[in-house]
């Protein structure tokens, strides 16, 4: 609100002054018109009534991505002051690396309602004992300051008002501007009406650039957003923001923000204001997550059927807190629920897959989101497909806190059965899940969705290379699995990782039965790459 109010405060003391006029104007009799009512004025006198002109805004596209090209201060400033000004009666020029010149220019213009441009500091101002040296550097500075001068002429600007020395060096003679150096030398500027739908992302830095994008769009009437990241998803205080914003129009300043249509898909998640436990909406490396592995009610594959579902809830809550000193990020619970359970007997539809129904899952999966704990439903599909599989449990998917794991060891051919082989999984297959969920999670606007590919011989995963780890909605995350000495963990580890496309973070699984020994919280976190997803089984 101080902003605002300063951008407010010539243009009211103008009216207040015009009102006083007018008040003794009616108390003395003197008006032009007898009849006149009460408060009116007579007609002003041009000669003597201030000027008082206003900026002229644009209104960008819905979703506009600046520095594509380059990210140069000066540059961007331009850039941003195309986007929001049709028009200035004035402008602000402020020297990039100065910064005393960026924080005077910024309270300028945001006082005034007008754009602010950087400019390089004049070379030529050092040269204090040579005049002509001086003169000739100010000279090649003004040269380099051409876009800038561009710009002034482009909003035709009466006024330039130049936050520090410098700058007037560096912009030399303006044959359509008068350079001032202070706000009072300019005539009252009336701040436009603002731009209030739109909000305009900045990067969370103190950069020239930054500031002056923000000090532009301020001065525009707009919502400026920090954000910390180029991913606007792994920032929860710039969710909030555009959330409560509900912008109709974002402006971006940064090619990191980009591309466009990433952006674009970006910012309509980010406006739901939906958050992933621990925060954001893009999952790593921005947590970690910390899971009890099972099933209910049994407790034969895993801790997570050890207990009822509010101790499973607890039990997880402290297992993650174990990791939280050890962690640079936060530590998160999980559940990971064999949702089909792979079976001896082919049941009545022949899979080898026993499916667990939704309803007996939900209260699980429910309970869970409400208390901050992640869930991650595996499948085990036997002679089904993983397909066909995620698509029983799209209801639950559907939920921003619920991802999904495909364990290849019990993806079977048409002939085999489980326990007689390690199954194996084509990446077309994997890839045909990832699209789906992909599809899925762009559609209902959630948050990132986990795709856990659990893995302990690299047979299991085929092609391995070819899967597609791009869509943006979908983190791949491949999880080993192996089991037995520490030796023999580390080896299938380094498989593993080595193995991996590019890029993708990695989970680890500790055995409480069957490793010897089971690794303590501290040595776990010795691997390396440090895993993002620890479970306990």
């Amino acid at each position: 609100m101080q902003n605002a109010n300063q951008r407010h405060r010539r243009h009211t003391r103008t009216s207040e002054a015009a009102g006083v006029v007018a008040l003794l104007l009616i108390l003395t009799g003197c008006t032009d018109d007898p009849a006149a009512p009460a408060g009116s004025t007579a007609e002003p006198d041009d000669s003597s009534s201030p000027d008082i002109a206003t900026a002229v805004l644009n209104e960008p596209d819905p979703i506009v991505l600046l520095g594509e090209d380059e990210d140069v201060a000066g540059s961007l400033s331009i850039e941003i002051s195309q986007a929001l000004f049709a028009s200035a009666p004035a402008v602000v020029i402020a020297q990039s690396g100065d910064p005393e010149s960026i924080e005077q220019g910024t309270s300028d213009a945001v006082d005034l309602g007008v754009p602010l441009l950087l400019v390089e500091a004049a070379q030529g101002a050092e040269a204090t004992d040579d005049s002509s040296a001086a003169t000739s550097g100010a000279t090649q500075d003004a040269a380099e300051a051409t876009a800038q001068i561009d710009e002034i002429a482009r909003l035709g600007a009466d006024y330039v008002l130049a936050a520090g020395p410098k700058v007037e060096q560096t912009l030399g003679d303006l044959p359509d501007a008068q350079i001032v150096t202070s706000a009072d030398d300019i005539p009252d500027v009336s701040p436009a009406d603002g731009l209030t739908d739109l909000a305009v992302l900045v990067p969370d830095t103190d950069d020239d650039a930054s500031q002056a994008a923000g000090a532009s769009a301020q001065a525009a009437g707009a919502e400026v957003i920090p954000v910390a990241d180029a991913d606007v998803r792994a920032d929860p205080e710039a969710i909030t923001a555009l959330a409560q914003a509900q912008p109709k129009r974002v402006l971006a300043v940064g090619a990191e923000f980009g591309p466009v249509d990433t952006l674009t898909r970006r910012v309509e998640v980010a406006s739901t204001g939906v958050q992933l436990p621990g925060g954001g909406q893009s999952l790593f490396p921005g947590r970690r997550l910390v899971a009890l592995y099972g099933t209910p009610s049994t407790a034969g594959l895993g801790v997570l059927g050890e207990q009822d579902l509010d101790a499973s809830i607890d039990r997880a809550q402290e297992l993650a807190a174990e990791f939280e000193p050890l962690s640079d990020v936060p530590t998160v619970p999980a559940f990971e629920i064999i949702a089909t359970v792979a079976q001896g007997d082919a049941g009545a539809d022949g899979d080898y897959s026993g499916e667990i129904g939704v309803e007996e899952l939900r209260p699980w999966v429910e309970k869970a989101g409400e208390e901050g704990v992640y869930v991650v439903l595996d499948l085990q599909p036997g002679r089904s497909t993983f397909l066909d599989q995620a698509k029983i449990y799209e209801e639950f998917l559907q939920m921003p806190h619920v991802g999904l794991a495909l364990d290849p060891e019990w993806r079977l051919t048409p002939t085999q059965r489980p326990l007689g082989q390690i199954g194996r999984v084509e990446a077309a297959e994997v890839n045909s899940v990832i699209e789906w969920l992909a599809d899925l999670t762009a559609q209902e606007k959630l948050p990132q969705k986990l795709l856990v590919l659990h893995q302990f011989r690299l047979s299991m995963l085929q092609d391995e290379d070819q899967i597609e780890t791009g869509r943006d909605e979908v983190q791949v995350l491949i999880h080993m699995d192996g089991q037995g000495t520490t030796g023999q963990k580390d080896s299938t580890w380094g498989s593993v990782v080595d193995a991996a496309p590019e890029g993708v973070p990695f989970g680890w699984k500790n055995f409480f039965d069957e490793d010897e020994p089971m690794l303590t919280p501290e040595e776990t976190m010795t691997r390396e790459p440090t895993p993002f997803m620890i479970s306990y089984q």
